[in-house]
């Protein structure tokens, strides 16, 4: 795969309902080995952004433009055949089937024939969250907030996603949690996986990436290197809570 051509891209990417336009990204791209974060407050489009790259939605918006995977148009996809060309999204609140066990919902997600990236195998699921090793014939709903979350990240993971999209994992977690959860999402990232994470705790999501979006109102306001952002007077004031010098 040629360096120079993004692992995910979206451009001109409109979501509306009815007359009102949610989303409006005129360009948007992961590099291979890229772990970029999207910040922004509640309302500002996150949500709206992932589900749109996968091409689902819990309504019935109108959704234009175009959504490239290795340099393939896949925007006209429906949501599976998207995952089966390499892109996964794990929701707010995970996906997990609460009634079966830690094992039996690895199990169900089986890689899929023909994805580029690369598959784990329970091995390396359990080399990745020993937890889930030890919890492994337990119920879903009998874990914690944090065990629940590494397994949702798990099943995506035994896709094989070239590109991984993460909303909002650190919710409901507590705070050494959220740390945990982030670093193992940032030893994930490498030349076969590149992720977007959608995160509400910016000063978690800093620690982590490589580059920083700020979204507002369905827009990019402001995006960079996340040593650059680090310092934006709009981070510093309405997300880390510091005064700009």
């Amino acid at each position: 795969m040629n360096a120079a051509v993004p692992v995910l891209e979206a451009r001109e990417l409109r979501v509306a309902y009815g007359g009102h336009v949610a989303l409006d990204i005129p360009h948007l791209a992961i590099a291979p080995g890229e772990l970029v974060g999207v910040v922004g407050a509640n309302g500002a489009g996150k949500s709206t952004l992932v589900n749109a790259l996968l091409g689902w939605s819990r309504g019935a918006p109108a959704v234009s433009g175009s959504v490239r995977l290795d340099g393939e148009e896949i925007g006209a996809l429906p949501p599976h055949r998207r995952v089966a060309r390499g892109l996964a999204l794990v929701p707010e609140g995970g996906a997990v089937f609460m009634r079966l066990s830690v094992a039996e919902n690895l199990a169900a997600a089986r890689p899929l024939s023909g994805t580029r990236g690369r598959p784990h195998d329970a091995a390396a699921i359990h080399a990745l969250f020993p937890r889930l090793a030890e919890r492994q014939h337990h119920a879903a709903s009998a874990l914690s907030g944090g065990e629940r979350q590494m397994l949702a990240v798990a099943r995506a993971l035994r896709l094989g996603p070239r590109a991984l999209l993460l909303d909002e994992p650190s919710i409901g977690l507590a705070p050494r949690l959220v740390a945990d959860v982030l670093r193992t999402v940032r030893g994930l990232v490498g030349p076969d996986l590149s992720v977007l994470l959608v995160e509400q705790n910016v000063r978690a999501a800093i620690a982590v990436v490589d580059r920083l979006v700020l979204l507002e109102r369905g827009r990019i306001l402001a995006q960079g290197p996340v040593a650059a952002m680090r310092d934006d007077p709009r981070i510093l004031e309405a997300y880390l809570g510091e005064a700009a010098a």
